[in-house]
């Protein structure tokens, strides 16, 4: 073996070596909601590619038009949230962080955690795959269908029992926030 093929060979080990950190933080419900502004339980009803700035010019979102309800105000209404990369094949621009296009289809019903974009204004953001849960029905109830070890929702587990978690754990959040000495 030649010395360039040997020095190419070692730099590709030493390469290898390296450790390699994960794109997904995973998160409790507390540390996941401490960093989205609200959850949503709902349908979608639309599906659409859109274009933002960011983390590029004409950097390729799917933007969901979900009808629902905040479960940490109440509110009933329409919600929009983004997520970067598309499912659509034409797009050619899937991200392996992206929800699955089975937790994302329209039609479909699911729990949305997001947060204001913070490259783009007005626009609420679905950071990854563990900011939304799809709903499905089982034994005639709605549950939350889990993501695995490290996921705020591990297991599968009843729409209302998730439901009750996230207003105990926005108020145990809001008192948090509220606690002489600590900042908003």
């Amino acid at each position: 073996m030649s010395l360039k093929r040997t020095a190419a060979a070692l730099a590709a080990a030493a390469l290898l070596a390296l450790p390699i950190t994960a794109a997904v933080k995973a998160m409790t419900l507390k540390e996941l909601m401490a960093v989205t502004t609200d959850a949503v339980h709902g349908k979608i009803v639309s599906r659409d590619v859109i274009r933002l700035s960011h983390p590029w010019e004409g950097a390729i979102y799917t933007q969901l038009t979900i009808e629902g309800e905040s479960i940490r105000t109440g509110e009933q209404g329409t919600f929009t949230a983004v997520f970067h990369g598309s499912h659509r094949t034409e797009d050619w621009y899937g991200i392996s962080s992206m929800p699955t296009l089975q937790d994302s289809r329209q039609g479909g019903e699911g729990l949305f955690f997001f947060g204001e974009h913070p490259m783009a204004p007005g626009h609420n953001m679905v950071f990854n795959h563990a900011g939304l849960y799809r709903v499905e029905r089982g034994f005639g109830e709605p549950v939350i269908v889990g993501k695995g070890e490290g996921a705020a929702f591990a297991e599968n587990t009843k729409l209302e029992s998730v439901k009750t978690s996230i207003r105990a754990t926005h108020a145990d959040l809001a008192r948090a926030r509220s606690a002489p000495g600590l900042s908003k």
